[in-house]
């Protein structure tokens, strides 16, 4: 018995570990979609393709991300 419960206490440690990267994912989530919303900061007027360049780096590290995630390009099985 004492094995099945440093198991259950593993597998409980585990899960709130879990919840808290998704809380912060979350939040991480939260605050790019802030940053996009404002369009990273930057007045349309001050746009130069520099800037294209920047958000190209991080649609790309995004869709890589979400390809992961839903099993997408790379990814698929």
């Amino acid at each position: 018995m004492k094995n099945m419960d440093k198991f259950q206490a593993s597998k409980e440690k585990a899960l709130g570990r879990f919840i808290g990267q998704i809380g912060e994912i979350n939040e991480r989530l939260a605050e790019l979609q802030a940053f996009a919303d404002d369009h990273f900061g930057y007045h349309p007027d001050e746009v130069t393709w520099a800037h294209v360049g920047t958000a190209g780096w991080f649609l790309e590290r995004l869709t890589e991300l979400t390809d992961s995630a839903y099993k997408r390009g790379e990814f698929a099985e």
